[in-house]
């Protein structure tokens, strides 16, 4: 009886690491008002991306064209995360002139590209997603020890200030946005 609770505790925390029903109280790693850390990461093509090249400081360069992002950090095996997911499908469907939607797709511990590519190709994403394999770009801005909060989202403006940071499953994401927005 005793090993079973432990199976099925270890089991618990491998599957729900990152998936927090509340974010903490304590200061995020990145909040509003912040400067987003910058990263490079690869998208399902193997192309380079880098936030620097849509959302920087200073004067906008006539060969690199800057936008607001939309950060989605986002796994294969978070409920709330595919929850949300139709929501981003929406915001992008409708700002997508002015706004780049990035999703940052976590890997599942076990067969995790596997997974991640089967849903990608089961679901078709309109959007840019990257892939945080070795989960830097989550420990830039969600991580947090061992837990870390998903959907995490953080919207950041041209010149690379967080606007707007979501931990947690948001109902309406358009009208929550809208009001962080409003508050700046």
């Amino acid at each position: 009886m005793m090993r079973k609770g432990l199976c099925l505790l270890v089991a618990g925390l491998l599957v729900g690491w990152c998936i927090q029903a509340h974010a903490g109280k304590k200061k995020p790693k990145v909040g509003v008002g912040d400067q987003a850390p910058d990263f490079s990461l690869r998208d399902l093509e193997s192309n380079l991306v880098r936030l620097s090249d849509m959302a920087y400081p200073g004067e906008e360069k006539s060969w690199k064209k800057k936008k607001k992002v939309m950060l989605d950090f986002f796994r294969t095996d978070c409920k709330p995360c595919m929850q949300e997911l139709p929501q981003m499908i929406e915001y992008h469907e409708k700002h997508k002139e002015k706004v780049q939607v990035v999703l940052i797709a976590l890997l599942e511990s076990e067969n995790g590209r596997e997974k991640l590519d089967k849903f990608l190709k089961e679901n078709k994403i309109p959007f840019l997603v990257l892939v945080d394999v070795y989960e830097t770009v989550a420990k830039k801005y969600i991580i947090d020890g061992e837990t870390c909060t998903l959907p995490s989202i953080f919207f950041i403006n041209k010149n690379g200030i967080v606007l707007a940071r979501f931990m947690g499953l948001k109902r309406n994401l358009e009208s929550s946005l809208k009001k962080a927005l409003r508050r700046k």
